[in-house]
């Protein structure tokens, strides 16, 4: 049975009311290889990485054709992420040129064939070859997807097409999974690139996540003034790759807005960067070990030691910085990044669809809130970063499991476990300093700054993601608009998971 220190509630509130500092240690940016993609392609390919659908090595020199080989590895790879199963190969000499363990697998499974005893594994494929792997894949899927297969393919250069792999090819573009490579011409016989097979893979694996109700729901909210609606989601600053794809209804309305509006702009404020790493160490010939206690700084050397670091290059640290330096460990230690979080996600994909990005608050003002803090919350803070339990005589990194568990309740739209979940750890919580100046009040500027933008008149839609626990309780964002007689539902999907007694929740115990 797990114990939930109440320390830990200043970290796991970081977590979802903060953007910028979490991307502070973030351990690798959701970017690219230098050699650049066609910019039709970029935001499936980052999809692509994130779910892990290929190997490293495929997200590079992405203009090259794809080979016979590497589209087997894709298969495979999508496969059996869709199934969570692993594939048992074909025998070893199946063919004379190659003994790829990911080609015995597509063979195995039927999705390619050789000739004779060969496979050609250098060998060209096609557009029509890709679509019809993907097609087969989809179809030997367990949980059986309907594909829309009604309607007419008005390209030119399906007339020499046979039937079955027309019906195909039909299903895959019909779908939406497939485009055109113009409003005539499918190119199913030109070769493949890396870049499209990927994209389409991409799509593919979206598809079915919607498909099944595999995708994340998140806390979506629809406020209107009877006139305009504006759209807010919850955010967790940090994630996984488990928390992809989307809902449609997440997708959707963040397409239909003009402007993406978030807690900070990380991606366009180096003056506010620069200011955080000023404000972050001392300058005066004070020390991080004055400033705290015996007992703390002592945790807090050990745990650096731990880490292989050397505690001397971070004695200028004041006690808040280095409780995110710690988070930072933390989060990478149980593969969560920022560069995954919601809201970097859709700032990344605001930027590549060149919509405006508005701030709310500023990194500049996130870290006076920081820097302000008494003495005492900052020492709180730390030792709330440092907290680990013992389970099995082994250290449990606590910290990323409770994180786990909100993206968890983010995943199936359940806003309600997780505001037990919350309120559970803030319970007898005395931190009254912490709770008035990181959630209250900028509760208050955040409904304020809703309502600007739902009352504007400029004629542009507005999406807005801030951090999670903005959201929720008696002096939560959306009680205020309520209050004010705003008109606010979450979009859900009927499905909303397991409720709260029958889910995680119940392993949680605080102390």
């Amino acid at each position: 049975m797990r114990r939930l220190s109440k320390k830990i509630l200043l970290l796991l509130v970081v977590t979802v009311v903060f953007s910028n500092f979490n991307f502070t240690f973030a351990e690798n940016e959701q970017s690219l290889p230098v050699e650049s993609p066609s910019n039709w392609a970029v935001e499936d390919l980052m999809n692509a990485q994130i779910q892990k659908l290929g190997r490293e090595e495929h997200f590079s020199k992405f203009k090259e054709n794809m080979t016979r080989e590497e589209l087997a590895e894709l298969g495979v790879i999508l496969y059996e992420k869709l199934s969570d199963k692993e594939i048992t190969p074909a025998p070893s000499d199946s063919f004379k040129d190659t003994q790829n363990t990911n080609v015995l697998k597509a063979l195995a499974l039927n999705l390619v064939k050789g000739e004779r005893d060969l496979f050609n594994p250098n060998k060209n494929v096609t557009r029509e070859e890709v679509a019809i792997v993907i097609y087969d894949i989809l179809d030997k899927y367990e949980a059986k997807i309907e594909l829309k297969n009604e309607g007419t393919l008005n390209y030119k250069d399906i007339k020499n097409i046979s039937e079955p792999s027309l019906d195909k090819i039909k299903a895959i573009v019909l779908n939406g999974i497939m485009d055109g490579k113009s409003s005539n011409k499918l190119g199913l016989e030109d070769s493949c690139t890396r870049e499209e097979a990927l994209a389409l893979f991409s799509r593919a694996y979206d598809f079915v996540m919607h498909k099944t109700d595999k995708d994340s729901k998140g806390f979506l909210w629809e406020i209107s003034n009877g006139k305009n609606n504006i759209y807010v989601l919850g955010s967790v600053h940090v994630a996984d790759s488990s928390i992809y794809p989307f809902s449609k209804d997440i997708i959707d309305n963040f397409n239909k807005a003009d402007v993406l509006a978030v807690e900070a702009n990380i991606f366009n404020d180096e003056e506010g960067i620069k200011y955080m790493a000023e404000k972050a160490v001392y300058t005066n010939g004070d020390a991080l070990e004055k400033n705290i206690s015996k007992e703390t700084y002592e945790l807090f050397v050990k745990k650096i030691k731990d880490e292989g670091l050397d505690p001397k290059q971070f004695e200028k640290m004041k006690p808040w910085y280095a409780a995110l330096l710690i988070q930072g460990i933390s989060m990478i230690k149980s593969s969560l990044d920022a560069t995954l979080g919601i809201d970097y996600n859709l700032m990344n994909k605001a930027v590549l669809r060149n919509k405006d990005i508005a701030e709310i608050e500023g990194i500049k003002f996130q870290t006076d809130l920081f820097d302000n803090m008494s003495l005492e919350l900052q020492e709180s803070f730390l030792l709330s970063s440092l907290v680990e339990s013992k389970e099995d005589n082994k250290n449990s990194d606590i910290q990323g499991e409770a994180v786990k568990y909100m993206l968890d309740t983010w995943k199936k739209g359940d806003m309600k476990e997780f505001e037990e979940f919350i309120n559970e750890i803030n319970q007898g919580n005395t931190q009254d300093e912490f709770n008035k100046k990181f959630l209250d009040e900028r509760n208050k500027n955040m409904a304020e700054k809703i309502q600007y933008y739902l009352n504007n008149e400029d004629g542009k839609n507005y999406f807005v993601v801030i951090g999670s626990a903005h959201l929720i309780g008696d002096t939560g964002i959306i009680k205020i608009l309520k209050e004010k007689g705003y008109n606010v539902r979450q979009i859900i999907n009927k499905n909303i998971g397991a409720s709260s007694n029958n889910s995680r929740f119940s392993i949680w115990k605080i102390k």
